[in-house]
C-alpha cells in the first residue's frame, strides 16, 4: 500500500469521500452544473481491463477485525467495510463494471485514506484542536445548500448511510484535520510573485490560449433531462427568467437568486473565462457564436436549460502573465502543501509507530512512502 495524496483525492472523487470530508488539496469545487467537459480517463470513461460483474466482488470476511495501529490503539475495520460497501454502491449505480485488478487498487487506496484521516484526526487531538459546533452546523447548512433542494441532500445521505447527526460528526472530525493541517502544513507554505513568474518563464507551452469566452449562465435543471415532464418544467422555468432578463432584470442577481447552478450563481453566474472545448458541445457553440453583451435564447443541454451572458472575447494567443498570475500561485500552493502533507503524513506514521494490514491480512509498520517523480505537469 503505497499510495498517498493524489490517490487519496482520487478516491474522494469516486466514494464522494465520506470519511472525515478531508481534502488533500484546493480544488474549484465540482464542476459548474456538468457543463464542464467529462475528464478523460475519469470515473465514466471505458476502462481498459477485462470487465467482470457490475459490483465488484470483495470477501469481507477476510477482512480482518483490526485494519490497523495508531499509537498503540487499534483501527476496526468498521468504516473501511462502510467505505467499500460505498464503492460497491457508487459502481453499481454508474452501471460501469470493472476488473478485480483494480477493485483492488481502489481498497488499497481507501484503506490508505481512512488510516491517513485517523492519523491526522490523533494528532489534532493531541494538539487539542476543536471546532465550534456553530462552525460545524454553518458548513452543514451550506453543504445542504449546495445540493440544490432537499430531496438531493437526503439521497446524498441515505447513498452513504448518514443521518445528520453522524454527517455532522463526520464534518467536525474533518474540520479538525483541515485545521491541523493549515496549522501545521498549508498554513507554513509559501509562494512568491517571483516562484510564480519563473513557472510561467519556464512553462510557455502551458499558456498558449485558444479563443475564449468569458461568459456566465443561468440554469434551470431537470435532473432527468430524459423525463417528459421534468423537461417540461425547467423549460418553463427557464423561459419566465429569459423573461425577467429581457424585461430588465440584473443577470448576476438573477442568477444568484434562480440558478440550480449553485456553484455559479452564488458568483452571479460567472464562469470566467474558458475554451470552447472546456464545456459542453451546445453550450461551447453558442456561446463562441455569441457577442460581447449578448444575451441567448434558452440553450439545451444534457442538464437542463441555459441562459448565457457573454461578457468577453479574447484571440488564440499567449496569455499575459497578469491573467494567470493569481492562478499560478495558487496552484502552485497547492502542489507544494500537497508535497508538504505527503511528508507530515510520513512523520506520523513514524512518530506514532502505525501499523496496517498488508496482503497476507497481517499487521505490519508502513516502510516510508515514494511520491511520485517531480515534474511540470501541473494542469493550468
Amino acid at each position: 500500500m503505497v499510495v498517498r495524496v493524489a490517490a487519496v483525492i482520487a478516491v474522494l472523487a469516486l466514494i464522494g469521500g465520506s470519511i472525515f470530508f478531508v481534502k488533500m488539496s484546493q480544488t474549484k469545487g465540482p464542476d459548474t452544473a456538468g457543463i464542464h467537459q467529462p475528464v478523460e480517463g475519469g470515473a465514466n470513461s471505458k476502462l481498459s481491463f477485462d470487465l467482470e460483474d457490475t459490483v465488484p466482488k470483495i470477501d469481507f470476511e477476510s477482512i480482518p477485525d483490526i485494519i490497523a495501529e495508531i499509537d498503540g490503539k487499534p483501527l476496526p475495520k468498521d468504516d473501511y467495510v462502510k467505505e467499500l460497501k460505498v464503492f460497491q454502491e457508487m459502481v453499481k449505480k454508474n452501471n460501469q463494471p470493472i476488473g478485480q485488478e483494480y477493485t483492488q487498487q481502489i481498497m488499497d487506496q481507501i484503506l490508505t485514506k481512512i488510516v491517513d484521516g485517523h492519523v491526522l484526526l490523533e494528532k489534532a487531538k493531541k494538539e487539542g484542536i476543536t471546532v465550534d459546533p456553530a462552525d460545524a452546523a454553518s458548513s452543514l447548512e451550506k453543504m445542504r445548500a449546495g445540493f440544490g433542494d432537499e430531496a438531493r441532500f437526503k439521497d446524498f445521505m441515505d447513498s452513504r448511510g448518514f443521518t445528520e447527526e453522524s454527517l455532522m460528526n463526520e464534518m467536525k472530525k474533518g474540520m479538525q484535520i483541515r485545521a491541523l493541517l493549515d496549522q501545521d502544513v498549508v498554513g507554513k507554505v509559501a509562494i512568491t510573485e517571483g516562484d510564480a513568474m519563473q513557472f510561467y518563464n519556464g512553462n510557455p507551452e502551458k499558456f498558449e490560449s485558444k479563443e475564449r469566452v468569458h461568459a456566465s449562465h443561468i440554469l434551470a435543471m431537470a435532473n432527468n433531462p430524459q423525463d417528459a415532464e421534468q423537461d417540461k418544467t425547467a423549460k418553463a422555468k427557464a423561459e419566465a427568467i429569459l423573461k425577467k432578463l429581457k424585461g430588465g432584470a440584473d443577470f448576476a442577481e438573477t442568477a444568484k437568486a434562480e440558478s440550480d447552478d449553485k456553484g455559479s450563481g452564488a458568483n452571479g453566474g460567472d464562469l470566467g473565462f474558458f475554451a470552447q472545448a472546456d464545456m459542453v458541445p451546445e453550450f461551447g457553440e453558442k456561446a463562441f457564436s455569441m457577442n460581447p453583451g449578448e444575451l441567448s435564447d434558452l440553450v439545451k443541454t444534457q442538464f437542463g436549460y441555459h441562459i448565457i451572458l457573454v461578457h468577453e472575447k479574447k484571440a488564440a494567443g499567449k496569455i499575459p502573465f497578469e491573467e494567470v498570475r493569481d492562478n499560478i500561485i495558487q496552484r502552485l500552493k497547492t502542489s507544494k502543501s500537497n508535497d508538504a502533507i505527503f511528508d507530515y503524513i510520513n512523520a506520523l506514521y513514524v512518530e506514532m509507530g502505525v501499523k496496517v494490514i498488508d496482503k497476507d491480512k497481517q499487521l505490519a509498520a508502513i516502510k516510508p512512502k515514494v511520491k511520485a517523480p517531480a515534474g511540470h505537469d501541473m494542469p493550468m
